[in-house]
């Protein structure tokens, strides 16, 4: 039986090993939406695939679909939103990773969250840690935006776009009490 490969760039958002020597890899797709997908062998010393499916790594993954879910075919990695990143970005990703895992459900393309995962994780190496509750806030929102959970009103427009900007920062930190409101009652209103 022949299975068709797809290649999609991802981020690895979360990596637990199982059995001997394998891994069982969330990945965010720009294509597939987020799967679950499985790398035998992975955690070997002489494995192909180890060092590129590290948490956070941003990667160019082949993936076939199988009987029993998604399997890791091939994996090239694109570089690392963890390592060279300030110590206090790192609490961070982990809570923008449990919020992509708490609001995304099944398998769907959604290609603006990867993006705005993408470029958020690449704008944290700047950010300072005066602005890190206020960057996590802004990420979670326009996340929460693109799922369907925000609408773009007037107390949230100037925080929709895609721009990443210390001046934006300042702007969220000012306006902090009104977006986290808007986040727990997007969240709330998740059921989720």
């Amino acid at each position: 039986m022949s299975y068709h490969i797809y290649t999609t760039d991802g981020i690895i958002l979360k990596r637990t090993p199982f059995g001997e020597a394998n891994i069982l890899v969330h990945i965010l797709t720009r294509d597939l939406g987020l799967i679950m997908a499985s790398a035998r062998s992975a955690r070997l010393y002489v494995s192909k695939l180890r060092p590129a499916l590290q948490e956070y790594a941003f990667v160019s993954v082949s993936c076939i679909k199988g009987k029993n879910g998604w399997k890791v075919t091939n994996v090239v990695s694109k570089g690392s939103f963890y390592f060279d990143y300030p110590q206090y970005s790192h609490k961070t990703m982990s809570q923008i990773t449990s919020v992509l895992m708490q609001m995304i459900q099944g398998e769907h393309p959604h290609k603006e969250v990867f993006e705005i995962v993408k470029n958020a994780l690449e704008f944290l190496r700047t950010v300072s840690e005066e602005y890190i509750s206020e960057f996590e806030a802004l990420v979670v929102l326009r996340i929460l935006k693109e799922l369907g959970y925000v609408v773009n009103d007037s107390s949230t427009e100037m925080f929709l776009n895609d721009e990443w900007s210390e001046v934006l920062l300042q702007k969220t930190k000012e306006n902090k009490v009104t977006i986290v409101g808007v986040i727990n009652k997007a969240l709330k209103a998740s059921h989720l």
